[in-house]
């Protein structure tokens, strides 16, 4: 899917809606992308994105499906990547996102309960300084990672609100693949949350993201 495959906003701001199916072909899930338009089409003007919905799908499955996921993005990249250096030390905490250089990506259920998500969005073009957001819906289980091919992106994730705390981060080099995962060893229903996973881009970078989530209520 593209984004030319959603509803365009007809006033900037408003967001990219569509509409998502899950394993069983139900269509009770809802994409909207949201942010300014000129910065929205510059950023997914090549990507192609690839989502798995299940809500059949128990917390047993979440963990297998998870590592297949990973192996099949990140084993070219993990073996081209370079080492970690003293410049590490160079990079500093990334400004704050504003309306005016932040985008979001939201996926919903508007029927029903508990879903597993998977998410990869390759080929996203991100200017320096330009924050992408990706919320999922409320899940007790979640990960998430950048895989770049220029550049070099940033990736924090905090619960339920962009402004709170970071609960995980990854600020690895240029070239390296970044990835955080939160969540507790049983997934209660009483433990859920919403995740906003913030790509930063460090600087200007071409990069692939991906995530995947478990819960168990809406």
């Amino acid at each position: 899917m593209r984004l030319k495959d959603l509803k365009r906003p007809r006033t900037d701001g408003l967001p990219y809606l569509g509409t998502l199916s899950d394993a069983a072909g139900d269509t009770h899930y809802q994409l909207a992308i949201s942010g300014p338009g000129k910065l929205i089409e510059k950023t997914f003007a090549e990507t192609d994105f690839q989502y798995q919905i299940d809500s059949k799908a128990t917390e047993t499955d979440w963990v297998p499906r998870y590592q297949e996921m990973w192996a099949k993005q990140t084993v070219q990249a993990a073996t081209k990547a370079d080492p970690e250096t003293i410049d590490a030390l160079e990079k500093k905490p990334p400004a704050a996102a504003t309306r005016a250089n932040s985008m979001v990506v939201s996926v919903r259920r508007t029927q029903g309960q508990g879903t597993w998500w998977a998410w990869w969005w390759p080929a996203l073009a991100l200017p320096r300084g330009a924050n992408l957001f990706f919320v999922l819906p409320p899940i007790c289980n979640c990960a998430g990672f950048v895989v770049p091919n220029a550049g070099d992106p940033d990736l924090f994730l905090s619960a339920n609100g962009p402004r709170n705390p970071v609960i995980a981060a990854s600020t690895r080099g240029a070239g390296l693949i970044d990835r955080v995962a939160f969540g507790p060893a049983i997934c209660w229903p009483w433990q859920e949350f919403v995740p906003w996973f913030r790509v930063n881009a460090f600087s200007n970078c071409a990069t692939a993201f991906g995530m995947t989530g478990f819960g168990v209520i809406p």
